[in-house]
């Protein structure tokens, strides 16, 4: 499992260096605000569009070949982002990065759903907590390379996705032989027709937190870039909320091992609830860098016990297609997300609104949650 993690943080560790420059360096190649809010929400929300069919491909082909195609995808578009000319060129090629992370989130959640059958918690504690991790050192490497210029982390991400490929090959070995059923069986048995009460729970858990996260990562670099903060600043602030993301992981997941997870729910919706307004009205670097850390300490709990409650509901020999759709559903507010915050942006001219409007699933899943929690009354 700590192989996993270490695997999940090398290769989200790659993908995120070049964060903290999208929003100027979009700005100089001709983006406005919403343009520019575009580009960076792209590899996010592109993971939904491919994420369901990668999920089916890791029950059927071996999880490390996966693991290294999107390594090596990675790659090749970091460093194809150092010669784009024009914002559109740059908002593909973040595409395409998100499709290189799409490939390999599914074989990585269906490794840690195998691994952790007794202490679920500890397990994807562990994977969100290295993935967390990633998000403090990425940004922040991302902002002290803009000191050598806005392309240069796309150079050392570049670098970082081939190490991460050595390493797969290296550390990683598929213990399961890939599955023999090489036909569309294993895809249509993971519909969401066929989830229970709990599943669809668990999935309003992760949104609540994963379509504010959309909202977020699009606006708090942009609004921080408006309020004049150098990219370095929007580094720092970034990778302090991964902070406390990889910190909540770690221990929200060893704690709901052996406690009752509802209160965890319930607090989680109600923190998430209260960064988004600070966020809103925040209007300096101290109090952006103190209210995304309160949201990122909501939105780490909500969205790890998310996995945690639907592991246990998925077919151990469906996992990677159960996982994918999963976590492509959950993704899809990554999508719905941003787009309507940038229209909702565009209608008032205020950067300030969307994040209001980020916090609305989080207040609907504490009334459905309060009612209907996971497992039914007296569950744990």
């Amino acid at each position: 499992m700590y192989v996993i993690g270490f695997m999940a943080f090398v290769l989200f560790l790659s993908s995120l260096i070049g964060m903290p420059v999208l929003p100027q360096l979009s700005k100089e190649l001709g983006a406005g605000v919403p343009q520019a809010a575009a580009v960076v929400s792209a590899a996010l929300a592109t993971v939904v569009v491919v994420q369901f069919f990668a999920g089916f491909l890791a029950d059927v082909y071996s999880k490390r070949t996966l693991i290294l195609a999107g390594a090596l995808m990675g790659s090749a578009t970091s460093f194809l982002c150092v010669a784009a000319t024009h914002w559109v060129e740059l908002l593909a090629l973040r595409v395409a990065g998100g499709v290189a992370d799409a490939i390999t989130m599914p074989a990585l959640l269906s490794i840690t759903a195998s691994l952790g059958k007794d202490r679920p918690g500890k397990s994807f504690g562990i994977l969100r907590a290295s993935q967390g991790l990633s998000f403090v050192i990425g940004p922040f490497l991302g902002g002290v390379c803009s000191l050598v210029s806005l392309r240069f982390p796309f150079i050392v991400d570049g670098v970082l996705s081939l190490a991460a490929f050595a390493a797969a090959g290296v550390l990683m070995r598929d213990n399961q032989p890939p599955g023999s059923e090489h036909h569309l069986r294993g895809l249509f048995a993971a519909r969401p027709g066929s989830w229970g009460a709990e599943t669809w729970l668990s999935l309003l858990m992760g949104v609540s937190g994963l379509f504010a996260f959309g909202v977020l990562s699009a606006f708090m670099p942009v609004k921080s870039a408006l309020l004049g903060l150098t990219a370095w600043r929007i580094g720092v602030i970034m990778a302090s909320g991964a902070l406390a993301f990889s910190g909540v992981s770690l221990a929200v997941g060893a704690l709901s091992d052996r406690t009752d997870r509802r209160a965890l729910v319930l607090g989680s919706q109600l923190v998430i609830v209260g960064g988004c307004v600070g966020l809103a009205v925040a209007q300096s670097f101290v109090s952006l860098l103190t209210f995304y850390c309160v949201f990122c300490l909501g939105e780490a709990a909500t969205y790890l016990l998310s996995f945690v409650y639907a592991a246990r509901t998925f077919d151990p020999n469906r996992m990677g297609a159960m996982m994918g759709a999963f976590d492509s559903l959950m993704d899809f507010s990554l999508v719905v997300a941003p787009v309507a915050a940038i229209a909702l942006q565009r209608a008032t001219g205020s950067v300030s609104f969307p994040f209001l409007f980020a916090m609305l699933p989080a207040i609907v899943a504490f009334g459905v949650l309060a009612r209907w929690p996971p497992g039914g009354r007296g569950a744990k």
